[in-house]
C-alpha cells in the first residue's frame, strides 16, 4: 500500500511540474527603457551569450519634411549605426566636445569600428550627444543626453550579463 501512495504522489508531482514548466514565460529577452533610450538583451539558448543593444529613436518634422531615425549601439560587437526614413546617406555623431565621427553609407549608416568603440566609451561618461543625419530630403539635426544609455548599461549589468571589456 505504501508503494502505491509513493507512485501516485510521484505521478502527481510530475504532472504539476510539467504544468509549471509549460506555463512559465521564456526569459530569453529582456527590455528596459530610460528616457528615450531602449535597452534590449536576448540570450542565445545554445551558447548562453547575451546579444544586447541600446537604441535611441529620434525624429524631426518641419513643414512637409519629416524624418524618423534610430541610433543603434550593438554592445557585443561595438558597432554603432544610424537607420531610418528617409534613408540616411551620411550621419555625424558627436559626444560632448570629443571629435565627431562620420558614416557615409546609404540606408544603414554604420560608423567605422575603431571610432565607434571610442564613442561607446564616451557615451558611458558623457553628457550631450549631437547627431546630424543627411538624407536626399535634407539634413536633420538632433541632440540628446546619454543618461538613458548609461542607465541601460547599468541595467544590463544588474541582469547579470557581462559586457565585453573595452
Amino acid at each position: 500500500m505504501h508503494v502505491r501512495h509513493v507512485r501516485i504522489a510521484g505521478i502527481f508531482f510530475l504532472a504539476l511540474s510539467s504544468q509549471v514548466l509549460v506555463l512559465q514565460p521564456a526569459v530569453g529577452e529582456q527590455t528596459f527603457q530610460s528616457d528615450e533610450w531602449i535597452t534590449e538583451c536576448e540570450v542565445d539558448p545554445v551558447g548562453g551569450t547575451p546579444d544586447c543593444s541600446i537604441t535611441l529613436p529620434f525624429w524631426e518634422t518641419r513643414g512637409d519634411r519629416a524624418g524618423s531615425f534610430a541610433l543603434v549601439v550593438m554592445l557585443q560587437t561595438g558597432n554603432i549605426g544610424v537607420v531610418g526614413q528617409p534613408f540616411p546617406m551620411k550621419a555625424v555623431l558627436r559626444v560632448d566636445k570629443n571629435p565627431p565621427i562620420e558614416c557615409k553609407q546609404t540606408r544603414y549608416c554604420v560608423f567605422p569600428s575603431a571610432q565607434a568603440l571610442a564613442v561607446g566609451k564616451q557615451l558611458q561618461v558623457g553628457s550631450l550627444i549631437l547627431i546630424d543625419v543627411f538624407t536626399a530630403k535634407g539634413t536633420f539635426s538632433f541632440s540628446s543626453t546619454p543618461k538613458g544609455y548609461q542607465a541601460g548599461i547599468a541595467k544590463i549589468q544588474a541582469w547579470g550579463y557581462r559586457l565585453l571589456p573595452n
